[in-house]
């Protein structure tokens, strides 16, 4: 790639060499017109490529972004999978526990039943299958069961009195603070729903965020976080958004992702203190 400084230090040169030329009494008009020609070449060139630099910086930054974003919604798509083998499979113990119960002493069972409990575990063997192909995708770990991703629970329509956006804001970040992180969740969307333009929105959102990543769901967490940086982008939460979900790529053990993060903090929001965090974080990455 050209160095920038090359087209000035050249108009330099060749200014030095046409003042020279000048005194001497050996330039003519034609010289004089051509070394224009030639200095209005080398402006062109150097305006191109600064576009150029422009373009793919821009470019680069955008693919980054979606594909940080595609492979945290991979991976809470696998989360859900999970989730769901796991009910599956409490239902075909629940099943055999049944047919045991009315089949003593080995007697025939009922056939419909024995149907299908053969076809939950066809639906099981194939929804295993789907998810080692993922997993496969992705190289991630088997997950301990036992831990059920949250649903997303709409808040019930609104009473006589709608509550205020502070009581909302404060009932959720009590909870919070108390470690109930279902109760947190559901309590920011209350208010986010209730109060989409209130200054306090993208905090919430962001707490949103922080409830995913207490619980170590990191990709749901990663998501969360993108939506503060998108729907508020002036807002003062985007540098600890980007912040925790450079965390949370670390986590996932993704250093390539958390290096990008942490990388677009320090170079978007200089002088923060997420911005040094994210440069220590950087060190150790090396």
């Amino acid at each position: 790639m050209t160095s920038p400084t090359f087209p000035i230090i050249s108009k330099w040169i060749i200014a030095a060499t046409l003042v020279l030329m000048t005194v001497s009494g050996c330039v003519t008009r034609r010289d004089v017109t051509t070394i224009d020609s030639r200095l209005s070449e080398m402006e062109l060139r150097d305006a191109e490529e600064r576009r150029r630099r422009e373009d793919f910086a821009r470019n680069r930054e955008a693919t980054e972004q979606a594909l940080r974003q595609q492979s945290a919604t991979i991976r809470a798509q696998t989360d859900e999978v999970r989730e769901e083998m796991r009910v599956l499979n409490g239902r075909i113990e629940e099943l055999e526990h049944s047919l045991r119960q009315q089949r003593p002493g080995g007697e025939t069972g009922d056939k419909p039943r024995d149907d299908k409990l053969t076809r939950m575990e066809e639906a099981n063997s194939q929804m295993a299958q789907r998810l080692a192909r993922i997993e496969q995708h992705l190289k991630l770990e088997p997950m301990a069961t036992g831990s059920k991703p949250e649903s997303r629970i709409k808040p019930e329509g609104p009473a006589a009195k709608t509550p205020t956006e502070e009581d909302l804001y404060n009932k959720a970040k009590q909870a919070f603070d108390q470690g109930n992180m279902a109760a947190a969740r559901k309590g920011f969307e209350e208010m986010i729903q209730y109060y989409p333009n209130s200054q306090n929105a993208d905090n919430a959102q962001f707490w949103i965020g922080e409830t995913f990543f207490r619980e170590k769901l990191y990709e749901k967490s990663i998501l969360e976080y993108q939506k503060v940086i998108e729907k508020y982008p002036k807002g003062n939460k985007v540098p600890a958004a980007l912040l925790k979900q450079g965390y949370a790529f670390q986590s996932l053990g993704d250093k390539v992702n958390s290096r990008l993060i942490f990388e677009e903090l320090v170079r978007k929001h200089p002088g923060t203190g997420e911005a040094k965090a994210a440069s220590d974080k950087l060190k150790e990455l090396r």
